[in-house]
């Protein structure tokens, strides 16, 4: 078995997993004649005291790798184990290729790389046949020897009675749940405790304008901004307001957005970043990351004494609108669900736009529609507008998706809570059914 280092060999693992135990066994037959300090580098370098293990490998039938994230310096031993050619990419963070060389059969490769950055395997040529994602400490990353052609979609909702709809839900929330990195939080019993602080506060046309900032995890806080109407009747509706790609927690409200029009028709608005490309926690993943964001900006709502606890809605445009699908689907408190400029299927997605949508297992488990399903029998109303570009999300696409989210409507007896409006705009919410969705399911 050949064995290429690329870069530093000290910073990565030299030797096959089953060479490292007959050194192992080796050294400790001949430890009076090596020095403690040889043992410590040896391990250390070799990666059994750094922990690294194997990597899980994702075979793929279609499309491409979720985009790299920056992470923490690591070194990854891709192995060939198929009998034939492979060749390695890096995927970048913009989600591109790029190609470094290949591997002959048998043969090892030690890279430098780092934490959540994905590594694509193709054959000779060029089909890709699946990823690691690197974990903190690297590891050995082995590509089988068989492919096998992986299972898409095992979790599609299928039609059946009301109770089969409840436990399909249940269930997938739950396997959602572990696959964002968001069990142990959503288990929290007390929930982590918000210690909410205003920093500012100045008067709009309408409404107060707060910015605060409070607890997401024991160990992170976030920034948000809080709209509270001038003339509050309580209890208030409110609604969690969701920018889009390199969005920020104002730009729902500059020039006269949707959400500023929200709270100037007297609902309570809060909204916090969720564009970041990084990850914050060892362990999480960013959309685990990005989802609970938004979830404490619920727990916040409903933390004032001004807001109906069921009267909570969300919406947002672009990867607003796919997070408004997210929250609406895992948060059982939101009420009323308005995604924007999002409604499509995933392999529309793979190709022509940012993968930050997708991260490992996702596939394997759902397609959008089947997430959008976990809206039902809560209101949800999905924007398209017809002049999309062909490659995002069109509405002929969009009502191929809403057909097969409808049947999980219709099997809990609330097909009249599912709305779909084609506009004549493009990548935009349209205001004015957006104010009468909000204003019949949340009330005003």
């Amino acid at each position: 078995m050949a064995t290429v280092i690329v870069g530093n060999p000290l910073q990565a693992s030299p030797a096959p997993l089953q060479d490292r135990a007959g050194l192992c066994r080796s050294m400790l037959a001949h430890r009076q004649r090596l020095s403690p300090l040889f043992f410590i580098l040896f391990f250390v370098f070799s990666g059994i005291v750094a922990g690294a293990g194997n990597l899980e490998w994702h075979a793929m039938e279609r499309g491409l790798p979720p985009n790299s994230i920056s992470g923490t310096p690591a070194s990854i031993t891709l192995e060939n184990r198929t009998g034939r050619d492979v060749r390695i990419y890096w995927v970048k963070y913009n989600g591109t290729l790029q190609p470094y060389g290949g591997l002959k059969p048998g043969e090892q490769r030690i890279q430098k790389t780092f934490s959540n950055a994905s590594w694509l395997v193709s054959n000779g040529e060029g089909k890709p046949l699946g990823y690691f994602r690197v974990p903190s400490g690297g590891g050995l990353a082995a590509i089988p020897p068989r492919t096998a052609k992986p299972v898409l979609r095992s979790m599609k909702y299928r039609p059946g009675s009301a109770a089969q709809a409840l436990a399909w839900q249940k269930q997938l929330r739950s396997s959602l749940f572990r696959l964002l990195k968001l069990d142990d939080l959503v288990a929290l019993d007390p929930a982590i405790a918000l210690q909410a602080r205003t920093l500012s506060t100045r008067q709009e046309d309408r409404y107060a304008l707060h910015e605060i900032e409070f607890n997401s995890t024991a160990k992170v806080r976030i920034k948000a901004v809080l709209t509270v109407p001038t003339k509050v009747k309580v209890p208030c509706p409110a609604v969690v307001v969701i920018a889009g790609h390199s969005g920020t927690r104002h730009s729902c409200y500059k020039d006269n957005g949707f959400a500023a029009v929200l709270a100037q028709q007297g609902y309570v608005t809060i909204s916090t970043r969720i564009s970041q490309h990084s990850i914050r926690e060892d362990g999480r993943i960013m959309m685990g990351e990005r989802l609970w964001d938004l979830m404490r900006c619920v727990d916040l709502l409903l933390s004032r004494k001004e807001v109906g606890a069921a009267r909570i809605g969300c919406a947002g445009n672009s990867l607003g609108g796919e997070m408004a699908m997210w929250l609406g689907a895992m948060d059982e408190r939101i009420s009323a669900t308005l995604s924007a400029g999002f409604l499509t299927r995933m392999d529309q997605l793979e190709q022509n736009h940012c993968r930050c949508w997708k991260f490992p297992g996702l596939r394997k488990l759902v397609d959008f529609s089947d997430i959008y399903s976990l809206n039902a029998p809560r209101p949800l109303m999905c924007q398209n507008g017809l002049k999309e570009r062909p490659t995002w999300f069109t509405v002929p696409l969009a009502r191929e998706s809403l057909s097969e989210i409808m049947p999980a409507y219709e099997d809990l007896g609330s097909a009249q809570n599912l709305e779909f409006v084609a506009h004549p705009g493009g990548h935009v919410i349209e205001l004015e059914s957006m104010l009468s969705f909000f204003e019949a399911r949340l009330g005003k």
